[in-house]
């Protein structure tokens, strides 16, 4: 089940997973909606909904944590939050963006709908201090994926 949690609520440990530099996560949850997954009384994944500018909200992390992957909850939790931004009036656009060496999440967000809209070259090498690697590969840009939610 998903849950509407305060920032305090939200598990650091998930947050950092998603992005490892805390103080982005930190700005990320300014403003921001978060919803935490609840499932054997816990919260095993978390999503960052954000407003971006007029009619377009960003999720800015998505997680579930390690012993409760492989099960749908990040795809479930991206299913309710698409719904819900196709009942706001106020939402015509939902963005996310991940990493060029995320490749579980790049199909997760595609076969949710999510279309490339644009890649930030060297995001990860210009913003983080730390290389970061995924499946064996380093991750350097960020790949940008849109979906408009009112079917346009």
């Amino acid at each position: 089940m998903m849950i509407t949690i305060s920032a305090d609520q939200a598990p650091r440990d998930l947050l950092l997973s998603a992005d490892p530099d805390w103080s982005r996560v930190q700005q990320s949850l300014e403003n921001a909606t978060i919803y935490g997954y609840q499932l054997d009384d816990q919260i095993v994944g978390v999503l960052v909904l954000k407003p971006l500018k007029v009619g377009v909200k960003e999720i800015m992390a998505i997680a579930v944590a390690e012993s409760y992957q492989h099960r749908g909850i990040a795809k479930t939790m991206l299913q309710l939050v698409i719904k819900s931004c196709q009942q706001d009036p106020s939402c015509e656009q939902l963005q996310i963006g991940t990493g060029n060496s995320s490749l579980r999440q790049l199909a997760l967000y595609q076969r949710a709908g999510f279309d490339l809209s644009a890649v930030w070259v060297n995001y990860f090498v210009d913003n983080y201090s730390q290389p970061i690697y995924e499946n064996g590969i380093q991750c350097k840009s960020m790949v940008r994926l849109a979906q408009n939610v009112k079917g346009g």
